[in-house]
């Protein structure tokens, strides 16, 4: 998978601007106590400290908790392992060695957690080099949390900042700027390994009878055609497997939950974000899956977040949550 650039590679994307749905609202205060007791709880959890490290010849930084190992790469700019304390699983998509653009293949694909600011359509494909192709521009640790700094190439887009940081079990994943007039919101990519197949709950609105969307890749996206052969659906879930026909869909904020080999599983939740606005992208259905064909041999879990405006100091940031369960025994 070294030279095979990203499944989102020269596909464009607009939004369905609308409201946050009922669904994204209840959802919202639904967590809201869960994170409440998370902060209160974090103000005497000591996390684990970040420690120097190499990880496939690249500057990186690595920390464990509860048989779980994280680590960041300082090339890369991102969590690029997390898994097996031996370093023997990885639960993320993570080529190596690592493959730079080049004439002949100007988007290789990275793997790991990806950050992008949205939508995508402002910057098509490949997204700016300072996101996806560009080492950290600095690196500080400081109480358990991980803060890498990209460079900014494009003064169109702000500056990002990365911070990883264990919260109990969970991996937290969050990217900060500042706001610079423009309308942007989060989006969190965790590439994983195929076969794949995960399962999300629906929820049906009137503005979506089916409980799910079309992410929107190209300008104008149509509506789903059900049924699809990548999707099963029932009265209530609806199951996504890759490798049988490509396709993006949104469902309403929810963890995204996967069984790996040897007996691993993983989940990408939503977290905090601040400060948001009215308005979000797909109709608000902001926990995403990319499934391609059998000729791609990574998948998408995403989360997004509404369009975020700065708060009183012009801040804005976006988080989610890396749950990674060791088999039993």
């Amino acid at each position: 998978m070294q030279s095979v650039a990203s499944p989102s590679a020269n596909r464009t994307s607009s939004v369905s601007e609308a409201k946050v749905p009922a669904p994204s609202r209840t959802f919202a205060r639904s967590v809201a106590p869960i994170l409440a007791f998370v902060g209160a709880t974090c103000a005497t959890y000591a996390a684990p400290n970040w420690e120097k490290t190499v990880w496939q010849g690249e500057s990186a930084w690595a920390s464990t908790q509860s048989n779980v190992r994280a680590i960041i790469s300082e090339t890369r700019s991102r969590l690029i392992y997390l898994g097996a304390v031996d370093g023997s699983f990885n639960l993320l998509n993570a080529p190596a060695p690592q493959v730079h653009p080049s004439q002949n293949n100007p988007s290789p694909n990275q793997g790991g957690h990806r950050f992008w600011l949205g939508p995508q359509n402002q910057w098509i494909w490949p997204p700016p080099a300072e996101w996806e192709y560009a080492a950290a521009h600095d690196v500080m640790t400081q109480n358990g949390v991980l803060s890498l700094h990209h460079a900014q190439f494009d003064p169109q887009y702000p500056a990002i900042t990365r911070e990883y940081a264990w919260e109990g079990n969970r991996l937290r994943c969050t990217a900060r700027w500042q706001d610079n007039g423009h309308a942007y919101f989060g989006i969190h990519v965790v590439a994983v390994d195929t076969p794949f197949a995960v399962t999300a709950d629906l929820v049906k609105t009137k503005e979506v009878s089916a409980g799910l969307v079309v992410a929107q890749m190209v300008d104008p996206e149509g509506p789903i055609h059900l049924p699809h052969p990548s999707i099963q659906i029932d009265e209530a879930h609806a199951t996504v497997r890759s490798g049988i026909k490509t396709v993006k869909l949104g469902f309403v904020p929810q963890p995204l939950t996967i069984e790996r080999p040897h007996g691993w599983k993983l989940s990408v939740q939503p977290g905090q974000y601040a400060a948001d606005s009215t308005t979000a992208p797909d109709h608000g259905y902001l926990s995403q899956i990319w499934v391609g064909d059998k000729t791609n041999d990574l998948a998408e879990l995403e989360q997004l977040t509404p369009y975020l405006k700065g708060d009183a100091s012009g801040r804005c940031s976006s988080t989610i949550f890396l749950e990674a369960t060791p088999p039993a025994n």
